[in-house]
């Protein structure tokens, strides 16, 4: 069965259990005006089937009318529902056997006529909700003691009370009709309604695929200005400095060393400058994929650092979304740059491993780790970009460390479910 009721099952049923109350409050009215009598065993048959079904409409729609008991019951609580407004008419009409004198076949078939609008309405919602199989349940049981309150009194069937016992089985065809019909309009605006999700999904990606190229062609444009504006600069400064070094008369030390010192930042900025426009103008997630742009850049980033390299991937990481893996990519690169740049480490473990309830993303050094009173803030935009992009993708991230002893990096990315 399914866990939650469809959209508008709930009200719906509340209002026919509502229009259920006034119409049988009226009737007890009626009976009350003529007879003198209410709710009382002494009363007709009719009063008392009216009386029954006056308190299960009023209960049901109490009981429908309370979003606590819905919370508290989850699964069980539209069976209940249904099953009550279901069992309380059918075994109603019982009452009809204690008339005396011998109940009559008519009567007992002409005022169980009075059910069928009663009947219809937990009959549609059944298949509104749990589909036919459930429907056929539902007909075999009102059909079912319909006539095990009608054999008794018909006997002998003849030719005069076989089409009187033979009603509730046209009324259990027409129920079967009238649940079928409803089951296929249901399944068929359900299937509409996946095809309507899967549209969006598509619609989505479709859109993250655009975003994702105007981020590149932006990138590409920062690389483009990057390289014409402070590549060209600092490499004209590099030059500079190289020429006031050989024009400096010679024992002039300090100014030697000033010059030297100035050099080896300029050309230090400078390849920073150039990796920076390999990044950018690069597309390793577009043209490997994350797994192996992930092993990629960190291998990469090993061997020139020198240090050991312990890698766990999964290999299903390229189902993720193109903004999570992004975002991943970069806090990979940015906390293995973060390893070589501060850490003094002399080994590195990454682990990126997916899972049914999300991804995982683990940086582990054994460096200095991070100084007693000292804030990732404080440690440079490195790791609060870090941070910050996690919190993009609605990842939570944790940073682990002390003095002389490593640090630990982790980024949990909750599964998306669709």
């Amino acid at each position: 069965m399914d866990t939650a009721p469809e959209p508008g099952l709930l009200r719906i049923f509340r209002y026919f259990t509502g229009i259920a109350m006034v119409y049988f409050a009226l009737v007890l009215s009626f009976a009350f005006l003529e007879t003198g009598h209410a709710f009382s065993l002494q009363a007709q048959s009719l009063q008392a089937q009216s009386s029954l079904n006056f308190l299960t409409s009023l209960v049901l729609f109490g009981y429908l009318s309370q979003p606590w008991l819905a919370r508290r019951l989850k699964q069980a609580y539209l069976p209940i529902a249904l099953v009550a407004a279901t069992v309380v008419p059918v075994f109603s009409n019982l009452v009809y056997l204690a008339d005396p004198p011998q109940p009559s076949l008519e009567i007992i078939i002409a005022r169980s006529w009075v059910l069928l609008p009663i009947l219809v309405v937990p009959l549609v919602l059944i298949a509104w909700q749990y589909g036919f199989r459930w429907v056929l349940l539902f007909i075999i049981f009102t059909s079912g003691v319909e006539l095990l309150i009608l054999m008794p009194v018909a006997r002998p069937v003849d030719i005069r009370t076989l089409p009187m016992v033979g009603v509730p089985l046209i009324r259990a065809f027409a129920f079967g009709t009238v649940g079928h019909i409803v089951h296929r309009l249901i399944e068929t605006q359900r299937a509409q309604r996946q095809e309507l999700v899967r549209a969006n999904v598509r619609l989505a990606q479709h859109a993250e695929t655009l975003e994702q190229l105007t981020l590149s062609r932006e990138r590409n444009r920062l690389a483009r200005e990057l390289h014409d504006t402070l590549a060209h600069t600092l490499s004209g400064l590099a030059i500079n400095l190289e020429a006031m070094k050989t024009v400096v008369a010679p024992g002039n030390d300090e100014l030697q060393q000033m010059l030297d010192q100035a050099l080896v930042t300029t050309r230090t900025g400078l390849d920073e400058t150039r990796r920076t426009l390999k990044d950018l103008r690069a597309r390793p997630l577009e043209d490997l994929g994350l797994s192996l742009a992930v092993r990629n850049q960190a291998t990469s980033v090993a061997a020139r650092a020198n240090l050991a390299l312990l890698l766990d991937l999964s290999g299903d990481l390229d189902g993720l979304p193109p903004r999570v893996q992004q975002n991943l990519y970069r806090i990979v690169q940015e906390g293995l740059e973060n390893v070589t740049r501060h850490a003094r480490a002399q080994r590195v473990a990454l682990t990126l491993t997916r899972t049914d309830e999300g991804t995982a993303l683990t940086i582990e050094d054994d460096g200095t780790g991070v100084r007693p009173g000292e804030t990732a803030s404080d440690v440079g935009y490195g790791l609060r970009g870090m941070r910050e992009r996690a919190e993009e993708i609605g990842a939570t991230y944790s940073l682990s460390s002390s003095a002389g002893t490593g640090t630990i990096v982790r980024v949990e990315v909750p599964e998306v479910r669709r």
